[in-house]
């Protein structure tokens, strides 16, 4: 059985990428190549003594082990990581393909705690391109500095190497730009203090384009989480997602479009394709153009018929509504409206449209949380 994977060495900047090669066969000798053997067992005592502690068994074989290109003994240290991994897939702890594509590094302590053995200075200078096989790293975030275009899972420990490599890994190289994208998302969801549970349920809207009507007094921050909600959008070639935020007077022709000089014009919901079109003060709308939205929602297409002519949008925009609870918008603490208006005040909304809003959040300002990462 023959188990290959990769090792770095930040001190040959020319090539530190160390290709291991490990094979097991039965007999009882150990057999090196590209390293010196007293190096090699060094690192195999280290070794030995991590895997005893996480209760792995030492293959009773005969060790073959090739490194290439050749390493001297200060340089050897920084492959335990990537040896003991060999090793473990020997004993059947994952499958050896894990290993296939996986770069590691690191010297094992004799309780399995990883360390970085060679200074950082020594790592300023490596620009080198990984192999075309290699698709991740893993080990401690200061053992892989320049390398920006892998994946580094950060690890302190053998055993977290191990669950590492036996979860689900989902490849994902953040490019310039997403990275522009997650550090302008944190920065809004920044200025938000507390509405834990109205940010998550943002989090999950934006990403599913589910619907959402966020309902509570003025001045909770209804309309600064929907700002911020509008920079979980994915950017498009760059440009972020479109963000309108129509006035109730505009009416159904802001809303929906209209015809001026024999010529269709766009309304807000068609040109928030692939956005965010958000409603302020929903009930305050005109009826003809809430009621509107009912048919656009299920289908994500409009189609506008006047004497001038007829038109026909496509667009699938992710509509955020915001309103009071009602007319005066202080229920419940300092509301002046009796029973009968606030009634009147809801029924504005009929139960078909709301029922088109899978998201309903109340926001009242009494959520101190944070929303988790």
């Amino acid at each position: 059985m023959v188990v290959h994977t990769w090792g770095f060495v930040p001190s040959k900047p020319d090539s530190p990428w160390i290709k291991v090669e490990l094979r097991a066969e039965s007999g009882a000798v150990l057999r090196v190549s590209g390293i010196p053997y007293a190096a090699a067992l060094a690192s195999l005592a280290r070794i030995r003594s991590a895997l005893q502690g996480m209760n792995v068994r030492w293959p009773g074989k005969s060790l073959t082990l090739h490194v290439h290109p050749a390493l001297r003994t200060s340089e050897m240290t920084g492959l335990d990581v990537p040896v003991a991994l060999a090793i473990m897939a020997i004993q059947g702890k994952f499958l050896p393909e894990k290993l296939s594509g996986l770069v590691s590094h690191g010297m094992l302590g004799l309780d399995g705690e990883t360390s970085n053995p060679e200074p950082l200075s020594t790592h300023c200078s490596n620009r080198s391109l990984p192999p075309s096989l290699i698709v991740r790293a893993i080990g401690s975030r200061e053992s892989f500095p320049n390398v920006t275009n892998l994946p580094v899972q950060e690890c302190h420990h053998l055993s977290q190497i191990v669950a590492a490599l036996n979860r689900p890994f989902i490849e994902h190289n953040l490019s310039q730009s997403e990275k522009a994208e997650s550090e302008e998302v944190m920065h809004e969801w920044g200025k938000i203090k507390g509405e834990g549970k109205a940010k998550m349920w943002l989090c999950i809207g934006a990403k599913l384009r589910l619907h959402t009507i966020l309902a509570g007094p003025p001045g909770m921050g209804k309309s600064s989480l929907v700002r911020a909600a509008h920079a979980l959008l994915p950017h498009n070639g760059g440009n972020p997602a479109p963000f309108l935020a129509p006035h109730p007077s505009g009416g159904v022709a802001g809303l929906l479009g209209s015809w001026r000089r024999g010529q269709p014009v766009s309304g807000a919901w068609a040109l928030a394709n692939q956005g965010l079109l958000f409603l302020d003060e929903f009930p305050e709308w005109p009826r003809p153009a809430r009621e509107s939205l009912r048919h656009i929602i299920d289908t994500d297409s409009l189609y506008l018929h006047r004497a001038e002519g007829s038109a026909s949008w496509t667009s699938r925009a992710w509509l955020v509504a915001a309103m009071n609870l009602c007319s005066c918008g202080h229920h419940p603490e300092r509301c002046t409206c009796d029973p009968s208006e606030r009634r009147r005040y809801r029924r504005k909304l009929s139960a078909p449209l709301i029922e088109r809003f899978p998201i309903q959040l109340d926001v009242g300002g009494h959520d101190e949380t944070e929303c988790q990462k």
